[in-house]
C-alpha cells in the first residue's frame, strides 16, 4: 500500500545513488561558444577521422572515413563496393569531433552538404597527390568523394 501511495502523490525525491553529481568548479568554469565556419574549417585542416550521414533505406546512418581538405571541400575515399559508393552524389552531412576527457574540453563540427564522386582521372590524380589520403580500411578505395559544403557550423567548450 505504501508504494500506491507514492505513486499517488508523484515522483518520490531520488536515492543519494541516483541523483546527479552538483555541478562542480569544473562544469562552472567552462565557456560553451558556436565556432565561425572559418574556424571550423581550420580544425578540419589537418584532416583525419569524420563521420559520414545520410538517409539509408533502413534509417540514418553514419559512417567513419579517413578525409582531407582540399580548398574548402572534404575529400574520403572509399570502395566501389560500398553504401558510402551509393550516396557518393547525394545530400548528406559530416562531422568531426576532438574531445579531451581530462580537460573536458573539445570542439564538434558539423558539415552539411552535397558529395560528387570524382571520376576525371586527372583530378582523381591531383587529389592523390594533394591530400595523400590513406584509408585505413582494407582493400581497394579508389572512389573519390568530395563533399562540397552547404552549411558549417561548430561548437566548442572550454575552460573559462
Amino acid at each position: 500500500m505504501a508504494s500506491a501511495k507514492k505513486a499517488a502523490d508523484g515522483p518520490s525525491e531520488p536515492s543519494a545513488s541516483q541523483k546527479s553529481p552538483a555541478l562542480g568548479s569544473a562544469a562552472q568554469n567552462r565557456v560553451f561558444r558556436a565556432i565561425s565556419p572559418t574556424e571550423c574549417f581550420d580544425l578540419l585542416e589537418p584532416g583525419g577521422v569524420g563521420r559520414v550521414g545520410f538517409t539509408a533505406p533502413d534509417g540514418v546512418m553514419m559512417l567513419p572515413v579517413n578525409f582531407a581538405i582540399s580548398g574548402k571541400a572534404i575529400i574520403f575515399r572509399t570502395a566501389p563496393d560500398t553504401v558510402l559508393a551509393l550516396h557518393a552524389n547525394a545530400h548528406l552531412s559530416f562531422e568531426v569531433d576532438h574531445f579531451d576527457q581530462t580537460l573536458r574540453e573539445g570542439w564538434s563540427v558539423l558539415v552539411q552538404g552535397h558529395a560528387h564522386e570524382v571520376t576525371d582521372e586527372r583530378e582523381v590524380k591531383h587529389l592523390e597527390d594533394l591530400t595523400r589520403l590513406e584509408p585505413w580500411a582494407p582493400g581497394a578505395r579508389d572512389v573519390f568523394v568530395r563533399i562540397v559544403p552547404t552549411q558549417v557550423s561548430g561548437r566548442s567548450i572550454q575552460a573559462s
